[in-house]
């Protein structure tokens, strides 16, 4: 249930359930870029998916989260405190931003749980302090960075990226970025640019083709 992160400097929290977070402080900022860069590598934390239309897709009824549920489950293999930060300071409201990874548990991460039972979320929730976005799904609790940390943290990216790409989960943006993979859910990323590809964890970004990949490069392509 719970993905353990390497020990690291600066401000870590860890929950009665053991998941480990950050605080909503530079210190906190601080420790997860230092967390993210061990494991992510280049590029980790940049926030530079390319921007999308105004996000029209938030949902109308999230009134049931508080900060009393920060470690409840939230979804079959998913607690709300598997954001990584309590959602605090993003470009919607907490209860949103709450109701938005609830949704994105249920509908995307838990299928790639239960298919890769060691994929790990290296960045869920980011506050709009943490890189100076305001567009990214990130700072909506609308998507995950995720990684396979046992083995090569590349081959199991492309095998993460490929599975999700074939498996007709309703993801509205997958990126491969190289060490780990970026998805979002009920996004307002247009469909040209819901699959891409940044190697490096950063720009620029190869647009692999709408949601069918129908232009990624040959060891990417899942059909």
């Amino acid at each position: 249930m719970c993905d353990a992160k390497a020990p690291g400097s600066g401000a870590r929290l860890t929950t009665e359930s053991g998941v480990i977070y950050y605080p909503n402080t530079p210190e906190g900022d601080a420790a997860m870029r230092s967390d993210m860069a061990k494991t992510m590598g280049a590029g980790a934390g940049e926030g530079g998916q390319p921007p999308g239309p105004p996000d029209t897709n938030e949902p109308t009824d999230c009134a049931e989260y508080d900060d009393s549920m920060w470690d409840k489950g939230c979804s079959k293999s998913f607690r709300y405190s598997h954001m990584n930060r309590k959602p605090v300071g993003g470009s919607v409201t907490t209860k949103t931003a709450a109701c938005n990874w609830k949704a994105l548990c249920e509908n995307i991460l838990d299928k790639v749980k239960a298919e890769f039972p060691g994929m790990s979320i290296s960045s869920g929730f980011r506050p709009t302090s943490f890189d100076g976005s305001t567009t990214s799904d990130h700072t909506k609790g609308k998507a995950a960075d995720i990684q396979l940390l046992q083995g090569d943290a590349v081959e199991g990216a492309k095998k993460m990226f490929k599975w999700i790409g074939a498996s007709g989960l309703p993801f509205s943006q997958l990126i491969f970025e190289g060490r780990w993979v970026h998805v979002a859910y009920n996004g307002a990323s247009p469909a040209s640019v819901a699959v891409l590809v940044a190697r490096n964890g950063s720009a620029p970004y190869q647009n692999g083709g709408g949601r069918g990949g129908s232009a990624l490069p040959p060891d990417l392509r899942w059909a």
